[in-house]
């Protein structure tokens, strides 16, 4: 990917399903921008802030979150480098979530009045920037079936097999190996277990060699094994082609974009 362009992650990410014309990947080039680092749970957008800009992940990872009885928190997603954050946020007055940084973190801001303006202009971007957002409601959609209807452990398996295809759709978890700063107080809040039974958990995949998991790192040993465990088909992510191998797609982000 080149370097210097904080946007190339996002042009992949929306020309796997059609390409961009040259005039709208110059359009999403020249939007104005402002970049800020963030440290390990940091708040990036407040419950009930009314944001006048959407947030785009360059490095690290986001949460998503809500506080249940005003101090149990829920992670309700991870967003990885290439996401939107808050995309929604163009067309709802108020955030109904919290969004906070998941170790280091960078995030590029976009001014609502450009992003409008921009898709305004242009209907094929706005397609694609819709498609977006009904991605993100799908992914919300799995992640309310994984906590209500699966057990910890398929819980887990499949949190792990989103994020490996998530983040090999940008060239970020090479031979199902990905880096997550994330501690298992935030898998057990991703996963509505206690950080004791997550500790447990993790130790079974551990003992069933399915993954090495490390402190920062996670390396799927046996994806097929993984996936039947959680239960996990990759077609609400709506990659192309990915849902017919059983194992996620190989493809790396090009060098020039």
């Amino acid at each position: 990917m080149e370097i210097g362009r904080p946007y190339s992650r996002l042009l992949y990410r929306l020309e796997r399903s059609n390409a961009l014309s040259p005039q709208d990947r110059q359009r999403i080039a020249e939007l104005p921008l402002t970049v800020t680092n963030f440290s390990a749970n940091q708040e990036v957008a407040r419950q009930g802030d009314a944001p006048s800009r959407c947030s785009l992940v360059l490095g690290g990872f986001l949460y998503s979150h809500k506080l249940a009885s005003g101090s149990r928190r829920q992670i309700t997603s991870f967003l990885v480098p290439g996401d939107i954050a808050d995309l929604q946020t163009l067309y709802l007055s108020s955030v109904d979530h919290g969004l906070s940084a998941l170790g280091p973190a960078v995030v590029a801001f976009w001014p609502h009045s450009a992003l409008r303006d921009m898709l305004d202009r242009s209907p094929q971007l706005a397609q694609a920037f819709w498609r977006e957002i009904f991605v993100e409601a799908a992914i919300f959609r799995e992640w309310l079936t994984n906590l209500g209807r699966r057990e910890a452990i398929a819980r887990v398996a499949h949190v792990v097999c989103e994020l490996a295809v998530r983040l090999q759709a940008v060239d970020l978890a090479r031979n199902l190996c990905f880096s997550i700063p994330w501690t298992q107080t935030d898998l057990a809040d991703a996963c509505g277990i206690s950080s004791v039974h997550a500790n447990r958990v993790v130790q079974e995949l551990r003992r069933l060699r399915l993954v090495d998991w490390d402190p920062k790192q996670v390396k799927i040993r046996d994806w097929d094994a993984l996936a039947k465990l959680g239960d996990f088909s990759d077609g609400y992510l709506q990659l192309p082609g990915a849902a017919k191998h059983s194992s996620p797609l190989g493809q790396k982000v090009p060098e020039h974009v």
